[in-house]
């Protein structure tokens, strides 16, 4: 099946608005480009489609024709699957999917951004608050496109989680380990010994994930 469509149950549309011809750094979405991708849904289908992930609103989104639209009812869907990474539904979002241990570790994509300033009198000016950005590029639907406007800034961001027991725990320092694994504490502290491990590193993290589920 060509189009993701084909699942129209899964489908509606949050926002739109034309592709800019030029080639344009994608700094509110996962990638830098709209890439080639998979989506998986729970009844087993699957449909390709041009996708790509936006930080912003924490939506999947996929490019119909030059429109960007938003893949909708995510719970429905099992896996999205774009340039070899798996990302699955969680509180609301996507979040990628970095082992398929036991107790799995995920990354949630966060993003602030700094827009322009405002008068607030006596030649004072503030900056608008994060939550008020994003909801005026929401509302004038430049937040779907390619392209932000050019007065605003989008600060990139991540958290770790591991899933235990249906919560998506933080798991992004030694001492976040240690709770999730409190039998493994003095291990877990060897670990990040021995490996040097980098915490604001995923390829780090996933290697010290593994070794502690081994």
């Amino acid at each position: 099946m060509r189009t993701i469509r084909n699942v129209v149950v899964l489908i509606f549309v949050v926002g739109c608005c034309g592709v800019n011809a030029q080639p344009v750094k994608l700094t509110h979405y996962v990638f830098n480009s709209f890439q080639q991708g998979k989506v998986k849904v729970k009844s087993g289908v699957t449909s390709e489609q041009t996708l790509n992930y936006n930080i912003l609103t924490n939506e999947m989104i996929f490019d119909d024709a030059g429109r960007m639209m938003a893949i909708g009812n995510a719970a429905n869907v099992d896996t999205v699957y774009i340039q070899g990474r798996k990302f699955v539904p969680a509180e609301g979002k996507f979040y990628e999917l970095l082992t398929n241990t036991l107790l799995p570790l995920l990354l949630e994509f966060t993003a602030t951004t700094e827009a322009p300033t405002a008068s607030v009198g006596y030649g004072n000016a503030s900056k608008a608050t994060n939550a008020t950005s994003i909801s005026k590029l929401v509302k004038s639907g430049n937040v779907y496109g390619l392209k932000l406007p050019d007065d605003f800034k989008v600060i990139p961001g991540f958290t770790f989680r591991i899933l235990k027991a249906g919560k998506y725990e933080k798991a992004g320092s030694a001492k976040q380990l240690g709770s999730i694994f409190p039998e493994q504490k003095k291990r877990i502290s060897e670990l990040i010994r021995k490996n040097d491990t980098r915490f604001f590193n995923r390829n780090d993290l996933i290697k010290l994930v593994l070794k502690i589920q081994a």
